[in-house]
């Protein structure tokens, strides 16, 4: 049997996350369940759409897109197209896998996650966590660190949208 390079095992993997303070996960689960809707939450994404079957649906594909810097007549990008592959709402997980993109990754599986501590401290402090783990073939151009960096930027872009749209929603209902 013949063995395989060392070069095509190996694995990148990682986890990034940001804190919620402010908003319980009840509501921070809404934003990330609907898989359709990245673009309100991810700054990077000027578009995200729905390119096969029915959104929230395992098996479903989404189309996310980035509009090249600079342009005016919305060229795009970078671009991706994520199938979700399982969506858990009793855990506030999803995962999903890129079936095709413009950023040179080949095998990329990611989830992400709502999460709270205990009950105890869950009804001491409001808030949660996103969770955003992934496992991928290495990318081209890429170091893992570099790929850890820019995860790293869009959950906490995420977060504080996510923080934002909950604090918008507490003063309407205020009022």
């Amino acid at each position: 049997m013949e063995k395989e390079p060392a070069a095509a095992q190996e694995r990148w993997q990682g986890t990034v996350e940001a804190t919620l303070p402010s908003t319980p996960a009840s509501a921070a689960w809404p934003h990330i369940a609907s898989f359709c809707a990245l673009h309100r939450y991810l700054p990077s994404i000027d578009v995200c759409e729905l390119a096969e079957g029915e959104d929230g649906r395992p098996g479903c594909v989404r189309y996310v897109a980035s509009l090249a810097p600079g342009t005016t007549t919305g060229e795009v990008g970078i671009w991706a197209r994520e199938k979700l592959l399982e969506i858990d709402h009793d855990a506030r997980r999803l995962a999903y896998a890129v079936v095709g993109s413009s950023m040179g990754l080949g095998s990329y599986v990611a989830t992400m996650s709502i999460v709270v501590g205990d009950q105890e401290e869950e009804a001491k402090e409001p808030g949660c966590r996103l969770v955003w783990a992934f496992e991928c073939e290495p990318v081209q151009g890429w170091t893992r660190d570099g790929l850890l960096g820019y995860l790293d930027g869009g959950v906490k872009a995420i977060a504080a949208r996510m923080e934002e749209a909950h604090a918008a929603s507490a003063v309407v209902v205020a009022a």
